[in-house]
């Protein structure tokens, strides 16, 4: 009988000293740190179940996971005796007589007889087997709905099959199934333990993930008596299930092990990591990136053009919101890392921004998101984006933003035309000429990627339509004939100044060829989408 407290760590001593003596309800402690993940165990048993919470919240008690990695699980007689006899795997690897580390002296209580591998199999076996044969059935009920295009019903069963996953997953993992009926809370508090969890699920926002909020959507939509055409997201939810469902399997063989073979210590094997062989331009352009936005999720490289002497690299940033103004400086911070001959065209957005624009957008960020273009990554528990099957490019408001062009156009034409016969229009040239050639660029690229980029400098822009169209470098030289600040000039007039325009006339005919050939191949792009 151990009734002194076993040296573990000070803090945990001291945690353990300060239980025992203001908590005359604990029976017994078992410590146990020989598991596969390195996690370490405390079990707290008790025959006052009121004083089960207290303990829980305690801050030390709260502490010692946060700083130590040690879970600890709280247990009354009755539900400890339960877990035990019905072969809760997580009870038994920690519910054996080499890990007690307090007992307490002069109580009576019956004691758990623990017990061989053989005759816990039994028990766990039976307990294994539920979850199969719960998720079997869910499976083809699952199967059954989607084979009647149900699709509200589709999402419902899908929800309580990932109920089930984390039902087992927190057995497995912390002892007893979480109170909390909130998935997303559940799937957060469950990733502690293991980060992989909630690496699946994209955020909507610190407290959603995209996919648990699409179910309480389906289930106002159902409450509202709506139709609901979610069925493109089966694919992710499966998915995610299917690797729930592995991670339970899994954790049923990692905990099998242990307690068939305790002594086993777990072997560490050293990897040898090796960046690509760019990884000094690559670590340059990570370490700016990061000195302008730190909480940055990941960066690819996705496309490297040279035309000429001109190489441009186009990088796609995944993280909090960037400002416009913070792109072009990043932008022009790496062209001066550089040389002048090398140009950066920065695409960035929130990952939640990029699920929501999937509908529209999908086949562009799936040709960049890959591990080939990847270069940077905060973690390797990221979560990956819910990709829509089947999908088709919708070009969404194409229409729209091709007669705002048009419109814009015909109103600088007109202008322009009067500039050259010598009418006063001065003031209103440069702002429509901006705005006009901010709304060329982004509906052409639009109109050939399904993709409505930011409102990024005027030279960005215009090399994302090289990107999609190198032909369209033919027309440089008009841009030389106007001079060299063109693309500063149109930046400059997207703000309203209160000033006299000193516009030089003679540039007139350059910009009537330059508008009229650019709205050529607008009208070639959008006829072939109107097809």
């Amino acid at each position: 009988m151990k009734t002194t407290i076993l040296p573990i760590n000070d803090f945990l001593s001291n945690q353990l000293k300060e239980i025992i003596t203001e908590f005359p309800s604990v029976l017994e402690m078992y410590y146990c740190s020989n598991t596969i993940e390195m996690t370490s165990y405390l079990l707290i048993h008790l025959n006052n179940r009121s004083d089960i919470d207290i303990i829980a919240n305690r801050k030390g008690i709260k502490k010692l996971f946060k700083n130590y990695g040690i879970i600890v699980l709280l247990f009354d007689y009755d539900s400890l005796k339960y877990k035990f006899k019905h072969g809760y795997p997580l009870i038994e690897l920690i519910y054996q007589e080499e890990h007690l580390i307090y007992q307490q002296e002069g109580i009576d209580f019956t004691k758990l007889a623990t017990r061989s591998f053989k005759k816990f199999k039994n028990q766990y076996n039976i307990y294994k087997e539920r979850y199969f044969q719960d998720y079997d059935l869910l499976s083809s009920e699952l199967n059954k709905y989607k084979s009647l295009d149900a699709i509200s019903s589709v999402f419902l069963v899908y929800e309580r099959i990932l109920e089930l996953h984390l039902q087992y997953l927190e057995e497995l993992y912390v002892g007893h199934i979480s109170s909390i009926n909130n998935l997303h809370q559940r799937i957060k508090k469950i990733s502690k333990f293991n980060p992989e969890i909630e690496g699946l699920f994209i955020k909507r926002n610190e407290e959603e993930y995209y996919l648990i909020a699409l179910i309480d959507r389906v289930k106002e939509a159902i409450e509202e008596d709506r139709e609901v055409y979610y069925h493109e997201y089966f694919e992710a939810f499966n998915n995610v299930e299917n690797t729930l469902h592995n991670f339970v399997q899994e954790r049923f063989k990692s905990l099998k092990c242990l307690i068939k073979h305790p002594t086993v210590i777990p072997t560490i094997t050293e990897v040898a990591l090796e960046l690509n062989k760019q990884d000094t331009f690559n670590d340059i352009i990570i370490e700016r990136c990061l000195n302008q936005n730190q909480r940055i999720e990941e960066i690819y490289l996705y496309k490297t053009l040279i035309l000429g002497s001109q190489t441009i690299y186009y990088l796609l940033v995944i993280g909090d919101k960037f400002a416009n103004e913070q792109i072009k400086y990043l932008e022009s911070s790496l062209q001066d890392k550089f040389n002048k001959q090398t140009n950066f065209v920065i695409i960035a957005h929130t990952k939640i921004w990029i699920q929501t624009e999937l509908y529209s957008s999908q086949d562009f960020f799936a040709d960049i998101i890959k591990n080939e273009n990847k270069i940077y990554t905060s973690s390797k528990y990221n979560a990956s984006l819910h990709w829509l099957v089947p999908h088709a490019s919708l070009y969404t408001d194409l229409y729209y933003y091709n007669s705002v062009t048009n419109n814009t156009a015909k109103e600088l034409l007109k202008n322009l035309q009067k500039l050259k016969k010598g009418q006063e229009c001065k003031q209103s040239i440069p702002y429509l000429l901006s705005l006009y050639f901010m709304s060329f660029c982004r509906t052409y690229i639009l109109a050939h990627l399904s993709y409505l980029p930011n409102y990024l400098s005027s030279f960005s822009l215009w090399l994302l339509c090289i990107n999609v169209n190198t032909n369209l470098t033919k027309y440089q030289y008009l841009f030389d004939k106007f001079g060299s600040k063109f693309f500063s000039l149109l930046d400059y007039y997207r703000v309203l100044h209160q000033r006299l325009i000193n516009f030089d006339t003679e540039k007139a005919e350059v910009l009537l060829e330059l508008v009229t050939q650019l709205q050529s191949e607008l009208k070639l792009i959008i006829s072939i989408r109107e097809v």
